[in-house]
């Protein structure tokens, strides 16, 4: 089944993507307001079930590169995608994939040896390595009613139908 989905970007490389039908990147990213997109479930194009949500993101991609902003809608595929929720979210998440791949003092050595976003960067492409492994695409992480995490780890066959929703000029808005 497909689910309606959101991605903020700045209008420019909004444009190619409609135009070429595939994302450009990832979404580890750092804005000039000192924000960062990070991608804390490793690579892959992450997408939001809301719209506004959407906007916020594509914000702090457009002051990044003093572009408009850009709302994209697209249509992702839900199957292949494990779940996640109240119950069992991230910490359970990233738990079970680090104590499946590595021992609890390898774990110990390598976290005291690293930065808080160096263990982020690590552990979110262990996460990924876990679930590809185990047959997964990527996730959805239902944070709230109004609120849907997709993360696509293989964004060319997951993700269809991109196009423009919304343009945001910053000019307009500060």
């Amino acid at each position: 089944m497909r689910q309606m989905v959101y991605r903020g970007v700045e209008y420019r490389e909004a444009l190619r993507v409609v135009r070429s039908q595939r994302y450009e990147r990832d979404e580890r990213r750092h804005f000039v307001n000192g924000a960062s997109a990070k991608a804390v479930f490793g690579s892959g194009v992450y997408l939001v079930s809301n719209p506004e949500v959407a906007a916020q993101y594509a914000i702090c991609h457009a002051e990044t590169v003093w572009d408009k902003a850009a709302i994209l809608c697209q249509e992702v595929e839900d199957a292949g995608l494990f779940c996640l929720d109240e119950r069992y979210g991230e910490n359970e998440l990233r738990t079970d994939a680090l104590r499946s791949r590595h021992s609890i003092d390898s774990l110990d050595r390598r976290s005291r040896s690293m930065d808080y976003q160096r263990w982020l960067d690590w552990t979110g492409e262990e996460m990924r390595a876990f679930l590809l492994q185990k047959g997964y695409q990527g996730l959805q992480y239902r944070i709230s009613p109004e609120l849907t995490y997709y993360v696509c780890y293989l964004p060319d066959v997951q993700i269809h139908e991109i196009s423009l929703l919304s343009v945001i000029d910053l000019r307009e808005i500060n």
